[in-house]
């Protein structure tokens, strides 16, 4: 994985890897380069948004508005953190624009993978993230299909086996305070 870490710190860099939902596309959040490849990569409109990982739940008050950290968010976050639970929140004014242009909300996610949690203590920045597909094709299940498809584009493809489930996070809106799941996912809610 300290291959993946350098490779991560070198500017416009993307890594695909296996998460512990789905293979994904990840890079700096901080590079909007890197970002900005992951969309050409994927073939995403700039429209839709893309979500972070980090490494625990202090690092999601850098990102969040704080009137959107309540009690209740806050046991949310410890009850299903690390894990597949993708969540949205009003993001701070001004941060990470570039991830999300028109929105205020940003997707967060602590993963619950031993490989990326070893990447994310290993840094000093999110991961901009998302599965790793062309838009609108189903999720890549093993590195051989990700290298067939998307090969010349990605900087570091990292084998983790097949993916048999390939069931992506569940994502959960709490923009308005409000819970609403916008995705089902590989986690079933209770809230």
């Amino acid at each position: 994985m300290d291959l993946v870490v350098k490779t991560l710190k070198e500017e416009g860099k993307v890594v695909a890897l296996k998460t512990d939902t789905v293979y994904g596309l990840v890079c700096n959040a901080l590079d909007k380069k890197a970002v900005e490849k992951i969309y050409e990569i994927k073939k995403r409109e700039s429209k839709k948004p893309l979500s972070i990982f980090v490494k625990n739940i202090n690092e999601v008050e850098k990102y969040v508005d704080s009137s959107n950290l309540t009690s209740y968010t806050k046991r949310l976050m410890e009850k299903y953190w690390p894990g597949a639970l993708t969540i949205i929140f009003k993001k701070k004014d001004g941060t990470l624009n570039h991830l999300s242009p028109n929105s205020d909300g940003i997707g967060i996610r602590i993963p619950n993978d031993k490989d990326l949690k070893y990447i994310l203590d290993n840094i000093d920045f999110p991961l901009a993230q998302t599965s790793c597909n062309i838009s609108g094709e189903k999720e890549y299940k093993n590195a051989f299909e990700i290298k067939e498809k998307l090969g010349k584009e990605i900087d570091l493809i990292v084998d983790g086996g097949e993916i048999t489930n390939n069931i992506p996070s569940t994502v959960l809106s709490l923009e308005c305070n409000e819970p609403i799941i916008l995705r089902d996912g590989a986690l079933k809610l209770d809230v």
